[in-house]
């Protein structure tokens, strides 16, 4: 009984840190505290995509906002700062879903989640030019950055990176760019479009300091995972379905990404979430 209070006492401190007000008065439902009673959704920080610091709550927040509404289901979306939370709200609150990439919520151990893919992140290798003047020499193979150290995500699956003989510190987004100038970590994996906001709201001034290796590192599902074992769990799964169709049908969808992509981006990922589609 004392650990569970105390793991509940952490949780409440970090989101006290990190949240001082509920945000987003429209759109998805931005809130700091747990909704007992209500069809709520825990999200992983990472802008563009997922963020209190862009309207709707990022471009999946939006479009995940629209399937409920499309299906008459209220949900909220609450975006935390830490995979540990994401955790923590799984294993001690069996709470009904969650949304974000490198969740660490492994689907072949975990049988009570039903992954949902939202979106096909192309992710790029990056690094910080001071340190490397001459560059990474990517050959598109791991095995050409041995002996480098490689920043990832707190639930990433680096198994890859160990077995080509690359160190591996896990971090949070915003602190690998600190840790990439320090020189504390060599690379790291982003989709570009985080990479693009987190260089100019945080990094304006250094931005030109930090260069993509060519060639793509990843591509990366950002996904909604929906738990069975609470009793919320599929019925919000078979609404996000009923409403995701609804949306794509009437173009709804679409007209949500165009707001944030090019027509290049929105049909590719047109089609990779039509092959989703349970």
């Amino acid at each position: 009984m004392k650990s569970i209070i105390q793991k509940k006492l952490y949780i409440l401190i970090l989101m006290a840190l990190f949240f001082n007000t509920a945000l987003m008065a429209t759109g998805p439902r931005i809130t700091t505290m747990i909704h007992v009673d209500k069809n709520e959704i825990f999200a992983l920080d990472l802008p563009p995509y997922i963020s209190t610091e862009i309207s709707q709550g990022g471009v999946l927040g939006e479009i995940v906002k629209a399937a409920f509404d499309a299906a008459k289901v209220d949900v909220y979306i609450t975006i935390v700062p830490l995979q540990n939370m994401i955790k923590y709200y799984y294993t001690q609150e069996n709470a009904a879903g969650f949304m974000g990439r490198h969740l660490g919520l492994v689907l072949e151990k975990n049988k009570s989640l039903v992954k949902i893919p939202l979106f096909l992140a192309n992710e790029k290798y990056f690094y910080y030019k001071p340190l490397h003047p001459k560059g990474l020499d990517f050959q598109g193979k791991l095995s050409s950055l041995k002996g480098l150290t490689y920043g990832a995500a707190k639930g990433e699956d680096v198994t890859a990176y160990k077995n080509a003989g690359i160190k591996v510190k896990k971090s949070r987004a915003l602190s690998f760019f600190k840790k990439l100038k320090a020189g504390t970590i060599d690379f790291i994996s982003m989709p570009e479009g985080s990479v693009e906001w987190f260089l100019e709201k945080r990094f304006a001034n250094s931005k030109d300091d930090f260069a993509m290796i060519k060639g793509e590192s990843n591509k990366v599902d950002i996904s909604l995972y929906f738990n069975i074992n609470n009793p919320k769990g599929k019925k919000m799964e078979q609404a996000f379905n009923k409403g995701l169709k609804n949306i794509l049908e009437n173009g709804k969808y679409a007209t949500i990404l165009e707001k944030y992509f090019k027509k290049d981006e929105v049909s590719l990922q047109l089609k990779h979430i039509h092959k989703s589609i349970r």
